[in-house]
């Protein structure tokens, strides 16, 4: 039993106290991790925001498969933008008609070059799966030149850019950020 002058240990114990040192550690080092995980992330998204401009590069996913097997669907590619009468057959080439807004990437069969200086260059595409090329000429000054291609990394980010994932990635880096700058409990002893 214990008396009045001598307190229970239970209510000697500081409030920050209960957590094992071993366990505020691991959790600093988690933190920092993943706050230099982000911060990292965020440098590669500058980095390729300012290729895209000097280079004029840009991704593709491929979304169907017309191409497979070297590019199958969910792939991403990186592209630059090349002018359409150096563009040689066997090149994978992303385009898009003047009729339309779709993308189309597939590989140049044939390139005609233009009559005088202001036409456009005539392109021959056909996907490696399809069996026929495809039925129009693209009329095009440039295209998009696909340099590298990684399997399965465009279906992740295809579903990178749905509601669900972004209200997500919202939610845990708000968490992370009040994590990292919330105010640390000192003890007595100035830990």
């Amino acid at each position: 039993m214990t008396g009045q002058g001598s307190p229970s240990r239970a209510a000697s114990v500081p409030r920050g106290a209960a957590v094992p040192p071993v366990l505020l550690r691991t959790l600093k080092i988690v933190r920092e991790v993943a706050l230099t995980l982000v911060a990292v992330l965020g440098l590669l998204c500058i980095l390729a925001l300012i290729l895209s401009f000097v280079f004029k590069a840009s991704f593709v996913v491929f979304r169907t498969g017309s191409m497979e097997p070297q590019y199958p669907v969910g792939a991403l590619s990186l592209t630059v933008q090349v002018q359409a009468e150096d563009l040689v057959p066997g090149d994978v080439v992303s385009v898009k008609r003047e009729d339309s807004n779709v993308l189309i990437t597939h590989r140049v069969v044939s390139v005609t070059p233009p009559e005088s200086a202001g036409d456009s260059t005539s392109l021959i595409l056909k996907g490696d799966a399809n069996i026929s090329q495809d039925p129009l000429p693209y009329d095009v000054a440039t295209a998009q030149k696909v340099l590298v291609t990684v399997p399965v990394v465009g279906s992740w980010l295809m579903t990178a850019r749905g509601p669900g994932f972004i209200a997500g990635a919202t939610l845990a880096l708000a968490v992370l950020v009040l994590w990292a700058y919330w105010p640390k409990r000192h003890t007595r002893q100035g830990k």
